[in-house]
């Protein structure tokens, strides 16, 4: 029989984990967790142990500072630099437009600046369950997004009641035309289908296995009266009401998988009454912890995951009252999340490639010009799309199909097109970064690799590169071919006498250049590898 990896873990259950505590768990549980990797936060991450790294990334946080206005001229009621949240367009619908840049702009900054937390990475997730594209009105998106963030690891239950009348998700599945003379299904077909119990296999006509054809209408007639406004005003907010002569007040039936129940007429509060019986079923908890697996672990749940991670998974949601935090503490902490097979097997989502680049560069504020600020930040929201995806609208009310899409999964992420996309951004910031209206924007290579160990040294440089910015190790021939990115046909003292130059005299410039180019061909070379696109 032939030697075990030292590091494999064989039990596969949401036992804590009890093993080795270095660089390569930590780097795993902040890759999983956050956008991109910082050496500081990988060391501190080691210096706290696994329980009190992941207390803390679930910790609440006070939320991100709100979207502002970066181009003055193109505001008319609003100061540069200044929120336009919660202010109605006085100027009209025109403020609509750089409005809607402005929050393209904070998705990103708000990434960049998240530190140590896994709200971000949460709040991607909710954006992936409760698909919504197409309602742009930015006080809405904004609303929606602060919504998920504030609920990102509290109670399902809740934030299913909540986003049923959220004014972006009223007009994305007509919610806001649900009325007692003419129900409409659309939001009460996902609520059941994709938001809590699943469609599972069909078991009879209009007979799934969690909910029927007549549960939906039921639901339907349940959740009618409630509208939205103001979408366009210039004197007051858009909000969602409640009109209480469009609601359907007559009895709702359910079918036998909801024990045959009634729900009587509660006016404005059977929204939540109607959430609070679905919640009854236990096919709620085991929907959602499928899906938080596929997200955090892997796509593959097989008999053995399904009975010994789901399924303890599921019963911990549903004695914590259907509490996220308690879920994701004990998934983070357990022995199944560092297996290594569990170490790098997924493909880096657009938002994981292109934001995480953004934060494991430690890109700081480069220019006092907010102008040209949002052009960095939107220039990045941009690529994220252009590859697949947009965090304000998912494809379909699904999701993205990376997610959910058998067999393919997180493969769908990557095809001869996205490819491509993905090296040209790569290669961008590894040659001559950006060009943004007339100023360039690019990485600080040479701050990036100053607080890393041993730089002079070329062998360790590229070890430290490469467990920031690959997930599993390289093989000693991928070693040495970075290394000949780095120095071609040379001796390691060569690097070693070059950036100790730079070192010694750090303001001359053409050493700098010298030594950044060099940077530049082997960070190329690690973000060609294959291993570089896995989480």
């Amino acid at each position: 029989m032939g030697q075990q990896t030292p590091n494999k873990v064989m039990v596969n259950d949401l036992t804590p984990y009890d093993g080795p505590w270095g660089p390569e768990q930590a780097a795993h549980l902040l890759r999983r967790t956050s956008y991109g990797l910082l050496k500081s936060e990988i060391d501190q991450v080691v210096e706290m142990g696994m329980e009190a790294a992941v207390d803390m990334l679930l910790e609440d946080r006070p939320l991100p500072p709100p979207p502002i206005n970066y181009t003055e001229p193109n505001a008319s009621n609003v100061p540069l630099g200044e929120t336009w949240v919660n202010i109605p367009l006085l100027g009209g619908p025109e403020e609509q437009t750089y409005r809607r840049i402005s929050t393209r702009a904070w998705i990103v900054d708000t990434i960049r600046k998240e530190r140590m937390s896994i709200r971000e990475t949460m709040t991607h997730f909710w954006i992936n369950h409760f698909g919504i594209s197409g309602v742009n009105q930015p006080q809405v998106i904004y609303d929606y997004h602060s919504l998920l963030q504030t609920l990102a690891l509290g109670n399902f239950r809740e934030l299913v009641k909540a986003v049923t009348i959220d004014p972006r998700m009223l007009v994305f599945l007509n919610g806001n035309q649900n009325n007692a003379n003419s129900p409409n299904e659309n939001y009460a077909r996902e609520l059941l289908e994709l938001f809590t119990v699943g469609k599972g296999p069909q078991i009879g006509p209009g007979d799934y296995s969690n909910y029927t054809e007549d549960d939906v209408r039921a639901i339907a007639r349940a959740l009618t009266g409630w509208r939205t406004r103001y979408f366009n005003s210039t004197e007051f907010l858009p909000e969602s009401y409640y009109q209480a002569n469009r609601h359907d007040t007559g009895d709702k039936e359910l079918s036998y998988h909801f024990n045959n129940d009634i729900i009587s007429n509660a006016e404005e509060n059977e929204y939540a009454v109607v959430v609070d019986r679905i919640f009854q079923q236990s096919a709620c908890a085991y929907f959602i912890c499928r899906k938080l697996y596929r997200h955090f672990i892997y796509y593959k749940i097989d008999d053995a995951e399904e009975a010994t991670i789901i399924e303890p998974m599921a019963q911990l949601l549903i004695a914590n009252d259907y509490e996220i935090r308690p879920v994701m503490s004990a998934l983070l902490k357990s022995r199944h999340f560092y297996d290594v097979e569990n170490l790098g097997p997924m493909i880096k989502n657009p938002a994981q490639l292109i934001y995480g680049l953004l934060r494991s560069f430690d890109y700081q504020h480069l220019t006092p010009d907010l102008d040209q600020e949002r052009r960095i930040l939107q220039l990045y929201h941009n690529r994220s799309t252009i590859l697949g995806m947009d965090l304000f609208n998912t494809p379909s009310v699904s999701g993205w199909e990376a997610y959910y899409q058998a067999p393919a999964f997180y493969r769908i992420w990557i095809n001869s097109s996205t490819l491509q996309e993905r090296a040209r951004f790569t290669n961008q910031v590894t040659a001559n970064g950006f060009n943004l209206g007339g100023f360039r924007f690019n990485y600080d290579y040479l701050r990036f690799i100053a607080d890393l160990p041993d730089a002079t040294d070329p062998n360790a440089l590229i070890l430290e590169l490469t467990r920031l910015l690959v997930p599993q190790p390289l093989t000693a021939q991928q070693m040495s071919n970075l290394k000949e990115a780095l120095i071609p046909g040379l001796p390691d003292f060569e690097w070693t006498v070059e950036y100790g130059m730079h070192l010694a005299e750090p303001d001359n410039e053409e050493l700098a250049d010298a030594v950044a180019d060099k940077l530049r061909d082997l960070l190329r070379a690690i973000f060609n590898l294959a291993e570089f696109q896995l989480l």
